[in-house]
């Protein structure tokens, strides 16, 4: 397996957010554009035997934080503001990959918590942004009567919530496959950078720039858990999981999205980034979903809900 970090500077702001599955379905619809149905067709095939593995976005050096058994604390020996910490420490989504390293041959919750906590303190002072990095974006606009052309007088106001990364700002996000595919990735999203990633591509969301580099530190190491890094769903290959549930309304994309079919897929239930399991035997884990769509003339859509895991030594008392 050869993996890949991929570094993205937004050249604006977002209207979707990059999981895992949005990032297959997008490679899938760029494969058709640059290189034509017959390409596509071929790729979806080797996707049921040998898929393309996607993490989900994360800060740049940061990884999802791995949910491990909860402590109890002493209510005798802990003071309210020893509880105040822990307890902000526990809503932190996401740790330093050093951190992570530093720590994955032996890890529990008090171990990862103390430097959290230090986290915590430091984080207080800070602006408010979202879990990913990202500030809140409100744009204001004003609808047209059709009928006058003029705007109303009153109830024409309306919001629009986004996300956009101050100057500079970049995230990451990981990628696998059997094969070196990196001449092949880079192609695929220069298109997605240039067309723009996810909704509101053409008024200028989501486009971006990026590099890609391989990824030697993270993957390949053992230990007795593993730690995904995208949405997936929970199959019988991952014991004793433990994760917290995201459920997907994901959406037709490509020229499927223009009318001639509805846009809307089925609900998938799955896990968010940093759920954790016993690996019971060898990758995949998650699955490439069918049925995604009621329509069944799209019988072929897929929806990926693999996982892109790392491995880990979870101590156990």
């Amino acid at each position: 397996m050869v993996y890949y970090r991929i570094t993205i500077t937004p050249l604006g702001p977002l209207s979707t957010e990059w999981i895992s599955g949005t990032i297959w379905g997008h490679i899938a619809w760029a494969i058709r554009y640059v290189e034509g149905e017959a390409s596509l067709e071929a790729w979806m095939k080797e996707q049921e035997t040998a898929p393309w593995f996607f993490s989900s976005q994360m800060p740049e050096g940061m990884l999802p934080k791995p949910l491990l058994p909860p402590i109890t604390q002493d209510v005798k020996k802990t003071s309210l503001e020893e509880f105040d910490l822990i307890k902000e420490a526990r809503k932190i989504s996401y740790i330093p990959e050093d951190l992570f390293l530093d720590l994955r041959d032996n890890i529990d919750e008090p171990v990862l918590l103390e430097p959290l906590k230090i986290e915590v303190k430091k984080r207080k002072a800070e602006p408010p942004m979202d879990r990913k990095g990202f500030k809140p974006l409100h744009l204001f606009h004003n609808r047209i009567d059709r009928q006058s052309g003029r705007t109303p007088e009153t109830g024409g106001l309306f919001v629009e919530n986004s996300r956009w990364a101050e100057e500079g700002h970049r995230f990451q996000i990981f990628a696998a496959a059997d094969q070196d595919c990196k001449k092949r990735l880079e192609s695929l999203l220069t298109f997605i950078g240039h067309s723009g990633f996810g909704a509101n591509a053409s008024i200028g969301r989501g486009c971006f720039r990026f590099d890609i580099t391989e990824e030697n530190r993270l993957f390949g190491e053992s230990g007795n858990r593993a730690m995904s890094l995208s949405h997936g769903v929970i199959t019988p290959a991952m014991g004793n999981p433990r994760y917290k549930q995201h459920t997907h309304y994901g959406k037709l994309g490509g020229h499927f999205a223009a009318g001639a079919y509805s846009p809307f897929k089925y609900p998938v239930l799955m896990a968010l980034p940093g759920a954790t399991f016993d690996p019971c035997g060898e990758l995949p884990y998650g699955k490439l979903l069918a049925g995604v769509h009621h329509d069944s003339s799209l019988d072929f859509i897929r929806h990926h809900a693999l996982h892109l895991p790392i491995y880990f030594t979870e101590v156990t008392p």
